[in-house]
C-alpha cells in the first residue's frame, strides 16, 4: 500500500484534536537504567524509522483535504537533556503533553534525559494518535531499548532492514457487520441509541470549576505507582470477586466521582465511564503489536450509584457491561461516527462529554533487559486538553508494577481536586481489601 493517501474521518479528527489543544497525542516514557549513547540512540531511530514506514510521513493539504505524504529529509526530531533532579522528566512529559505536533514536517518527536549521576536514561516519545496508539508505542520503545542495548551493535545498512507493511485505514479491517451500507446502518442506530440513552439517563458528570475555550485549555498529569505486591494482591482479589483490574480501577474513580458530585446532589446518580479497548485481535485479519498504528476504541457505559453501592458488585457491572458493549459492536461504531462524535464534543465544550474514562494496557509483554540496560518502568497518556471536566486514567503494568498516569484538562478540573479524586481512588482500592 502506497504511503501517500487521504486521510480518513478518523484520522482527520485525530489531526483536529492535534491542532486544538495539542489533545490525544499519545506521550511514551520510558524510566532505562543504564546509559544510552546518542550515536547509539540516533542509529536506532534511524532503524525504527525505516522499519515502520508511517514514521516516515507527515500530514499535508489543507483541513478539507489532509493527506499523508512522505516527509521531507531534515535532522530527526530527536532532543537530548542533562539534569541532575529526579523530577526533570515529569517536567518534559508535561511540556510534551501541551505541544502540539507539528504534523506537516513530522508525526513524532522524541526525548531523551540523561541523569548520569545515577546512570539513568529517560526516554520519551510523543506520536500523533494516527499512526499509533499505547500498545504499539510501548512496543516501539522495547525495539529502540533492543537496538540500543547492544554493546556490539554495528550500523545496520537500510538494505538489510525488514520493513513493516503499511497498513490500511482501521475501518476498513473491520467485520462485515461494520462496513459498507450495512455499517453505516448500524453506527447510526448506535449513535441514536446512545443520544437516548443520554436524554433518559441525564449521567452527572463533575462540575467545570472554570471555563475557558478548548484553544486555551492545557493538560496536566498526576502519576502514581502501586508496587509490585499490591498490584499482585489487586489482580488475586480481582479474580476472588469475579472481574477485571480494568472493573476495579472503573469502580474506584466512579465511586470517587460520586462522592465529589454528592455534595452538590443527593441520593442515586447515573454516571457514565469509558473503558478503552484493543482492537488489534478483532480486526480482519489481525494486526500484531508491533506494528504501528490506531487500533483503540472505547466502549461507554453507564452505571447507577448510589450511597449504598458496593464497591466489588460495581466493579462486576462494569466488567459486563463492557463485554455486552463489545459483544454489540459499539468499538466499531464510535470510529465510523468518529466525526459526529466530535462535532457534538466541540459544540459542547462547556461541559464535561462524561465522567470516567480509564485506559489499560494492563501486563506489557515486553523485556525488561536489553543488553547493558535496564527498563525499570514504562507508561503512556494520551493528551486530554480539550476534555474538560474528565476524570481519566492511563495504567500500564511492568513486571506488577502498575503505573497509573491520570491526566486531566485545566482549568475545567483544578489540580487540588484531582488530587482528591486520585488519592480518593487510591482509598477505595486499599478498602477494596477489607
Amino acid at each position: 500500500m502506497n504511503l501517500e493517501r487521504k486521510l480518513v474521518p478518523f484520522e482527520k479528527g485525530l489531526e483536529i484534536l492535534n491542532r486544538t489543544a495539542s489533545s490525544l497525542n499519545v506521550v511514551t516514557t520510558s524510566k532505562v537504567k543504564g546509559y544510552i549513547g546518542q550515536d547509539s540512540l540516533k542509529n536506532a531511530l534511524l532503524f525504527i524509522e525505516q522499519r515502520h514506514p508511517q514514521l516516515q510521513s507527515c500530514i499535508s493539504g489543507s483541513i478539507n483535504e489532509l493527506e499523508f505524504s512522505k516527509r521531507a529529509n531534515s535532522p530527526l526530531p530527536l532532543q537530548v537533556l542533562e539534569y541532575q533532579d529526579t523530577a526533570s522528566w515529569q517536567k518534559i512529559v508535561l511540556n510534551e503533553l501541551n505541544q502540539e505536533i507539528n504534523s506537516s514536517e513530522s508525526l513524532f518527536r522524541i526525548t531523551a534525559i540523561y541523569q548520569l549521576e545515577k546512570d539513568y536514561t529517560y526516554l520519551i516519545t510523543t506520536i500523533h494518535h494516527a499512526i499509533i496508539d499505547g500498545i504499539s508505542s510501548v512496543n516501539l520503545h522495547s525495539e529502540i531499548l533492543r537496538h540500543c542495548g547492544n554493546s556490539q551493535q554495528i550500523k545496520i545498512s537500510s538494505s538489510k532492514i525488514e520493513n513493516l507493511p503499511i497498513l490500511p485505514p482501521v475501518e476498513s479491517l473491520f467485520p462485515d457487520s461494520h462496513t459498507g451500507y450495512q455499517g453505516k446502518i448500524n453506527s447510526f442506530i448506535w449513535l441514536l441509541k446512545l443520544l437516548l440513552k443520554q436524554v433518559w439517563l441525564q449521567p452527572k458528570t463533575l462540575e467545570f470549576e472554570k471555563f475557558v475555550p478548548v484553544e486555551a485549555r492545557t493538560c496536566n498529569v498526576i502519576h502514581k505507582t502501586l508496587e509490585p505486591a499490591f498490584t499482585q494482591a489487586l489482580l488475586s482479589k480481582c479474580r476472588a470477586e469475579k472481574t477485571t483490574i480494568q472493573g476495579a480501577l472503573c469502580s474506584a474513580m466512579l465511586l470517587s466521582v460520586y462522592d465529589k458530585i454528592k455534595a452538590e446532589k443527593s441520593g442515586k446518580l447515573s454516571i457514565c465511564c469509558r473503558s478503552f479497548v484493543d482492537l488489534r485481535r478483532r480486526l480482519s485479519p489481525a494486526i500484531d503489536n508491533e506494528k504501528l498504528g490506531s487500533f483503540a476504541s472505547a466502549v461507554s457505559t453507564f452505571h447507577n450509584i448510589s450511597p449504598h453501592t458496593e464497591f466489588w458488585q460495581l466493579a462486576r457491572e462494569v466488567k459486563y457491561k463492557v463485554i455486552q458493549g463489545i459483544n454489540r459492536g459499539d468499538m466499531f461504531n464510535i470510529i465510523l461516527m468518529f466525526t459526529e462524535v466530535l462535532n457534538a464534543l466541540l459544540s459542547s465544550s462547556h461541559k464535561a462529554p462524561l465522567a470516567v474514562e480509564v485506559t489499560n494496557l494492563g501486563q506489557v509483554d515486553i523485556p525488561v533487559n536489553y543488553g547493558s540496560l535496564k527498563l525499570e518502568e514504562i507508561s503512556f497518556m494520551p493528551s486530554q486538553g480539550v476534555f474538560g471536566g474528565v476524570f481519566f486514567a492511563a495504567v500500564t503494568t511492568l513486571k506488577d508494577k502498575m503505573m497509573l498516569n491520570f491526566v486531566f484538562s485545566e482549568p475545567s478540573l483544578s489540580q487540588a481536586t484531582v488530587e482528591d479524586l486520585v488519592n480518593n481512588t487510591m482509598s477505595y482500592l486499599i478498602r477494596s481489601f477489607q
